[in-house]
């Protein structure tokens, strides 16, 4: 991939989701939500990349998964007013549909074509599935962290907010009822991701975004964790209960140690240049 490459990318990605542009206010605030939120995962994943000691063609795959990984969000949202994958369509396969109708990816090598189409359907899955090049799934390891760490800045800002200049379509329309699910504490106790199937109320989808600490991959994603305060942030919003506290330390105590951990104990596959 050149430098040509990735401009030819911008350009198209500019041009397409201005298509989706809306006279609509609120339509064309979610659409500017995921503009701005693709454009951020790619300085995010050129940041990881650059800190795996990528070679400067593979950053700039990086940069074309981070560009596109939420392609399929704008179709998504023109069609059905939301962007909750279970009520309207699977947004990263969507992706991959216009891509390759549009043949977005032809000036690329097959090699590398295969590495986008594989980051950006799998980038929303619930969790990594099994791939047969560990190319694949390091790409595709770097796109979910970066999304991750871009997505935590989004809803800590619509939970924070004080006013209503905020996307409609962040909250998922979950309702704000009080209390929140034990099967979504169960999981953050087990060190597992809460299925967004378990969600009843706002305070579950809190809980789901702490349970996303557990599906990172990169010390240096958990270093920008902990930098934007993201855990404490989130955790400030939920009820005041011990099980709660309990469970911040438990995520503090694991942020803290995957920070130090080798690469093979957090179980990702080497990528760096010359591999």
């Amino acid at each position: 991939m050149t430098e040509r490459d990735i401009e030819n990318f911008r350009t198209f990605f500019a041009d397409y989701v201005r298509s989706f542009y809306s006279h609509v206010p609120e339509d064309q605030k979610n659409i500017t939500l995921k503009e701005e939120h693709s454009l951020l995962v790619c300085r995010i994943i050129r940041l990881l990349a650059g800190e795996q000691g990528l070679a400067p063609d593979k950053i700039l795959i990086a940069e074309t998964i981070g560009l596109f990984h939420d392609i399929g969000r704008f179709p998504q949202y023109a069609r059905y007013r939301t962007f909750r994958d279970s009520l309207s369509v699977n947004h990263g396969n969507l992706g991959v549909e216009i891509l390759t109708e549009k043949n977005v990816l032809g000036p690329l090598p097959g090699q590398e074509q295969r590495i986008v189409l594989n980051a950006v359907r799998f980038h929303n899955a619930f969790s990594v599935p099994h791939l047969p090049d560990a190319e694949d799934v390091f790409f595709l390891r770097l796109v979910r962290d970066a999304d991750k760490l871009d997505i935590w800045r989004i809803f800590l800002g619509f939970f924070e907010s004080k006013n209503n200049d905020i996307a409609s379509a962040v909250g998922l329309g979950l309702p704000e009822t009080p209390g929140y699910s034990q099967e979504a504490v169960a999981c953050l106790r087990d060190r597992k991701s809460v299925a967004l199937s378990l969600l009843k109320n706002m305070n579950d989808f809190k809980l789901t975004q702490l349970s996303w600490v557990y599906d990172l991959n990169f010390s240096s994603s958990f270093a920008l964790l902990a930098e934007n305060d993201f855990i404490r942030r989130l955790v400030a919003l939920l009820p005041d209960t011990e099980e709660i506290r309990e469970v911040e330390a438990l995520l503090s105590d694991y942020v803290s140690r995957m920070r130090k951990a080798a690469p093979a104990e957090r179980g990702y596959a080497a990528g760096r240049q010359g591999t």
